[in-house]
């Protein structure tokens, strides 16, 4: 019922998110670890759906709040290291220690679906009032056992309350395809209206501080360089059953021919069309054959296909993984031979975000990536 209720009022602010409170019955605290025991929590992606409703909301911040809820450079360390042990960890959620330094903000639960299937989740433990978020760094999710995870794929969803439906969608694909990780942030990427120092738009509006796509001191940023170093210490990311994804979702007038416009963070020069269109196989060109036949009436669309300007080349996530130095990442597009093509970039019209298209999208991830499943290690 939170959960319900809690999108039905979205975007209201904190007053509706008081009175659903209200409703249930103060027996039930409002806060973020609500949220496992709300009824309505019964899948994965119904408990990532109440998590979103604690997004810190546009416009929220000021310098003293946003500087107020950003990490100290010890709590930055923590919360890095503490996404590496979550990953390693693969028997059991209580036996990863959450740093002294972050025990009054985060805390790991284990989370059970009536499939009985098991996830360790790493999320807020406070919100402010019945609101939101006290300091918004975001929630990631891991299964509770190795023996779960079908493919290295890590799933994303940067933008939650801005690019609708996002952030449940990834939950689902997330546990459908056997991921190995589901990062979403707990920050709207206009939380603060502050143009970032770091990726810089000429002649258009600029990115915010809080955009976690463009800007590399949010704390999803060091969420997602740990989970990229992770994989290249455990056997790497190879190209058949890994990859690291983002959902997006674009407004129907931006770039409108297109349902979904997918790239790996190269753009429309010449080089970067041939990296796109050579004989090499590639987990984005399988995904767009996969989505196509799962989709055969939609424009599904790489940069060879699409003059669509959502190319991710800004992306700082995308350029780390594409091999920028992360000391650059602000300043330095990635360069094409350095792509590998372990970051897909997917851009969807809201159409393509509705659950009654998970199926579809279940089925075209799963024919683009291998099972890397080992029956002998699931049954024990």
């Amino acid at each position: 019922m939170l959960a319900a209720l809690s999108s039905w009022f979205g975007g209201l602010g904190e007053w509706p998110k008081l009175a659903t409170h209200l409703l249930l019955g103060s027996q039930i605290p409002f806060t973020p670890l609500s949220c496992f025991e709300d009824p309505a929590s019964k899948t994965l992606a119904d408990l990532i759906t109440c998590f979103e409703s604690f997004t810190v909301p546009t416009e929220y911040y000021d310098d003293t709040r946003y500087a107020t809820a950003q990490p100290t450079p010890e709590e930055r360390t923590a919360w890095s290291q503490l996404v590496s042990t979550l990953l390693t960890s693969g028997r059991d959620c209580e036996d990863v220690t959450v740093p002294a330094v972050l025990r009054k903000v985060y805390t790991i639960t284990r989370f059970t679906e009536p499939s009985r299937l098991s996830y360790c989740v790493l999320s807020e433990s406070n919100s402010i009032g019945a609101g939101q978020y006290v300091r918004g760094w975001g929630v990631l999710v891991v299964p509770a056992m190795h023996s779960y995870v079908s493919r290295d794929l890590h799933i994303s969803a940067p933008h939650p309350g801005s690019d609708v439906g996002t952030a449940r969608q990834a939950a689902h694909l997330f546990r459908a395809t056997g991921a190995r990780s589901l990062l979403i942030p707990g920050r709207s990427r206009r939380a603060f209206m502050t143009s970032t120092e770091c990726v810089k738009k000429i002649g258009e509006e600029s990115y915010y501080k809080t955009d976690p796509a463009h800007d590399n001191t949010e704390p999803f940023f060091d969420a997602s360089k740990a989970i990229r170093e992770w994989q290249n210490e455990n056997d790497g990311c190879p190209s058949a059953v890994c990859a690291f994804i983002q959902l997006h979702g674009k407004g129907r007038s931006t770039c409108p021919d297109d349902h979904m416009f997918l790239s790996s963070g190269l753009g429309h020069g010449d080089a970067s069309i041939k990296w796109y269109t050579d004989d090499t196989d590639r987990p984005i060109k399988r995904l767009q054959r996969q989505l196509l036949d799962a989709f055969p009436n939609w424009q599904i669309s790489l940069p060879s296909d699409s003059d669509c300007s959502l190319t991710a080349t800004q992306n700082v996530v995308g350029r780390f993984i594409n091999g920028v130095d992360e000391a650059q990442v602000c300043d330095e597009a990635a360069r094409v031979a350095n792509v590998n093509g372990e970051f897909i970039h997917i851009e969807q019209a809201p159409v393509a975000r509705t659950d009654h298209y998970y199926d579809a999208w279940t089925l075209a991830l799963r024919s683009t990536f291998a099972s890397s499943w080992d029956p002998d290690v699931a049954e024990e």
